[in-house]
């Protein structure tokens, strides 16, 4: 609650200090006039001097300027003109995967259909768009009403390595009648040769793309040593590879893959060559260890390729028994009815069931050499049947005793039992070269060797070097 009688109080003693200061005030303008006065004059004096200083410190305007512009009179005519030009639009994209001739047309911004009819019978546009996906990109030039003036292309470069490198050019251009004319040029690739040295330190295939081998090369360097090994499952950390292949290329830029003309492999102190002759009875050429014996495919490295290992060969603890015991073959990784190949011709000796092995196929070959296939779901041979390398002979299962679905693989030689890991250390290399033929491989081989050596010779550094 407020206390009203104070605040009066307070208000009574300001307003009698408030007169009392005036009355003191009062008494000293009687008493000395003149200064006041004079102190009053100063004041009003020093202000008006501040304020001229502001005004004189205040910018000079710029004098008024007058801009004059003048119309065109023939601006109009000129904005006519533009409009009435016919524009030119240049379009550019890739083939892609099940394109029709229509759809690449349609996306290059030709929508004329007298051009999206005759370019969809034409051979040459066709065979450019059957071809599937290519990183070549198809250009094209159209006015505004989708009409084709001007198409470039390339034409697919024919898939096998042996055919005659020639860069085919694809043109089209209207003619003097109102259609489109198509022609195509020839221009013959160059060849050069790369050296390679790759270190091996994880899978063979992410080796050699991180070091800058075409995909191909490394198709042609696993077929290459088939017969001996199966590079992507046995190469381990520390090994080294080492190429020489050719590259075509056309104006300066690398085009395309072609042979691989040497290679060596380096695993676990072991090293082994190959080089590619092209005898005078094969055009094609075939491949060869540098003293001449042929590497040709006799007998697969796997009756699974690329199939994983579940139980090598040597003593483990069986899986069913639970005892020690001496493991005689190769256990793959493999779903029920898998198709399953002979490595190599025979003569089938058994087949049927028999014990722990379930369905089984026993096939004698040439040499004293016999593989065993156990644990099938069926069998598609009998006894005494040829068979060739690489015919199916059965489907891989669950039979006998066994804790899954998989395959058993056995590998005899003269009745001895081998790792069939080490299969083709022991079994036939491929044919040797033809009767006359030495002196001519060994004189066209005689670079290739040289630059292997080069390429071998590298550090663990990634080493692609010209040879051209």
């Amino acid at each position: 609650m407020v206390d009203l009688s104070r605040s009066k109080d307070a208000v009574l003693r300001v307003t009698q200090l408030s007169a009392e200061l005036f009355a003191e005030l009062f008494a000293a303008l009687r008493a000395h006039p003149r200064r006041v006065a004079a102190s009053v004059g100063g004041a009003l004096l020093l202000s008006s001097a501040g304020a001229y200083a502001l005004v004189e410190a205040q910018p000079q305007l710029p004098s008024r300027v007058n801009v004059t512009t003048l119309f065109d009179a023939g601006a109009q005519a000129q904005t006519d003109a533009i409009a009435a030009t016919d524009l030119h639009y240049a379009q550019s994209t890739t083939v892609r995967r099940q394109d029709t001739v229509q759809q690449l047309l349609r996306r290059l911004g030709v929508t004329d259909p007298a051009a999206v009819k005759q370019l969809g019978a034409d051979a040459r546009m066709r065979a450019l768009v059957a071809a599937g996906a290519t990183p070549e990109p198809v250009r094209s030039v159209v006015n505004a009403q989708g009409e084709l003036l001007q198409l470039s292309a390339t034409l697919p470069l024919p898939p096998d390595a042996d055919a005659k490198p020639l860069w085919r050019e694809l043109q089209v251009r209207p003619a003097a009648d109102g259609a489109l004319e198509v022609s195509t040029t020839e221009r013959k690739m160059e060849t050069r040769t790369r050296l390679a040295s790759v270190p091996v330190r994880g899978a063979l295939t992410t080796a050699l793309s991180q070091n800058g081998v075409p995909a191909p090369i490394g198709t042609q360097l696993i077929k290459v040593f088939a017969p001996q090994m199966d590079l992507r499952r046995t190469l381990r950390k520390g090994d080294q590879v080492a190429l020489v292949y050719e590259m075509q290329a056309l104006d300066g830029r690398e085009i395309r893959p072609g042979h691989l003309l040497a290679a060596e492999i380096r695993s676990r102190g072991v090293t082994r060559q190959a080089v590619w002759f092209a005898s005078r009875d094969n055009a094609k050429g075939a491949y060869y260890t540098p003293a001449g014996q042929g590497m040709e495919k006799a007998w697969a490295s796997s009756p699974l390729p690329g199939a994983k290992v579940t139980s090598p060969f040597g003593m483990r603890r069986h899986p069913v028994r639970g005892t020690r015991d001496m493991h005689e073959g190769v256990d793959f990784s493999a779903r029920m009815g898998t198709p399953l190949r002979s490595v190599a011709e025979g003569r089938v000796k058994f087949a049927g069931m028999q014990n722990g092995y379930g369905n089984v196929i026993k096939i004698d070959h040439p040499g004293g050499f016999e593989t065993v296939y156990a644990h099938l779901s069926s069998i598609a041979v009998k006894p005494g049947q040829a068979v060739g390398e690489g015919q199916i002979i059965g489907k891989t299962g669950n039979s006998g005793t066994s804790t899954g679905p998989h395959l058993h693989f056995e590998f005899h030689a003269a009745g001895r039992l081998i790792d069939p890991l080490r299969m083709a250390s022991y079994v036939p290399q491929g044919k040797p070269l033809p009767p006359g033929e030495k002196a001519a491989f060994f004189a066209a081989t005689a670079v290739m060797r040289t630059q292997l050596a080069q390429a071998a010779g590298a550090d663990d550094a990634v080493r692609l070097a010209r040879a051209d």
